[in-house]
């Protein structure tokens, strides 16, 4: 069957509310990713996107389309590490209704300073003003980094490494990035995509449905692993644990999903005001906000926000036995200066 045929033929069953196999949603992507349909290819990819998600997706379909990303167009790095020690990642899926500054990138580096062997990676800015590669960049940080023997001496040196997804991912770059803006299926679980593959993760959710995400994270092999979804007190969601309001969370703990809701007193922080916790108006905004927290001398709701995150990270890599001890150590690695410290040294192996 020709491309289009097969690609129509599989739309129309969606757009009819028929659920299609994992297989199909593989060959469906594949063909978009290798441009199979032409001038019409971004037309179908969005097409097929939003009806997916207006159909409901299902975790085969779903997992469909993670398996193309991660299997047909990933060129996986591998580096050598001591496979004993997890290699923890802490993502976000975006498109989120509070726009908050770079937290996943603060708290990673917060909880390298704390022993974490932390894999970040990222991209530049789909949605927001600044995403992880930008704001890093801003940093002095070589993002475009990728020789295997630099990233290997940066872990081991720095317990950290970042892994921008461009250079992995060359099918997604040119059919994907850039073009969504809405929710979509591939939301729920593409920010595991990475050119280095993370044993453990802290993944955030723009949206209430963390059990799927946490069901398909283990169909893919992962456990002792945290799925989470932010609000504010009027119910605007961010895909990081809240300090303003309540926190969905799907916890991975073998092979097991246990979900449960928490407010930021349930780990003894005090609830903040969003608008301490909102992006700046560029990259170098936001890159001022991440070195105010790691000189930060008290706490405040942004160091908060960090704390809850870098703890949880700190929790999932097996260091901490709970998120409350994980935000006691993170608080002592601002407060102390050895999570600035640990940027510093991170500059230092990622230099241009």
């Amino acid at each position: 069957m020709k491309a289009k045929d097969y690609f129509v033929k599989n739309l129309r069953r969606i757009i009819n509310n028929e659920n299609i196999t994992s297989e199909e949603s593989f060959n469906c992507l594949k063909l978009l990713l290798d441009h199979e349909l032409g001038e019409a290819n971004d037309v179908c990819f969005g097409a097929y996107l939003s009806s997916l998600m207006t159909k409901g997706a299902t975790i085969d379909e779903v997992y469909g389309l993670i398996n193309c990303v991660l299997n047909y167009d990933c060129q996986e790095l591998k580096i050598n590490h001591d496979k004993s020690i997890p290699l923890c990642g802490i993502i976000g899926s975006g498109k989120d209704d509070v726009k908050t500054f770079n937290v996943s990138s603060i708290s990673a580096v917060v909880a390298a300073s704390c022993g974490v062997k932390v894999l970040k990676n990222g991209s530049r800015s789909e949605a927001s003003v600044a995403g992880t590669t930008d704001v890093f960049e801003n940093m002095g940080i070589n993002v475009l980094e990728h020789r295997k023997e630099v990233l290997e001496e940066c872990l081991e040196k720095t317990n950290f490494v970042f892994c921008d997804v461009k250079p992995y991912f060359p099918r997604m770059h040119k059919e994907y990035m850039g073009k969504f803006f809405f929710v979509h299926p591939l939301s729920y679980i593409l920010p595991i995509a990475s050119g280095i593959k993370f044993d453990r993760v802290l993944f955030g959710l723009a949206n209430d449905n963390t059990e799927l995400t946490a069901e398909l994270l283990l169909k893919l092999g992962y456990d002792n692993s945290i799925v989470v979804a932010g609000h504010d007190m009027e119910g605007n969601n961010f895909d990081e644990i809240s300090n303003i309001g309540p926190t969905k969370i799907s916890e991975i703990k073998n092979g097991e999903i246990n979900t449960y809701v928490v407010m930021p007193d349930f780990f003894g922080i005090k609830r903040g005001k969003k608008i301490n916790i909102l992006e700046g108006n560029s990259v170098q905004d936001n890159a001022d906000i991440f070195m105010q927290i790691l000189n930060a001398k008290e706490i405040d709701d942004k160091v908060n926000i960090i704390l809850i995150n870098a703890g949880t990270l700190i929790y999932i890599s097996g260091i901490a036995k709970s998120i409350k001890e994980g935000i006691e150590l993170a608080k002592e690695s601002i407060l102390s200066g050895r999570a600035l410290k640990e940027l510093n040294k991170i500059k230092e192996v990622l230099k241009w």
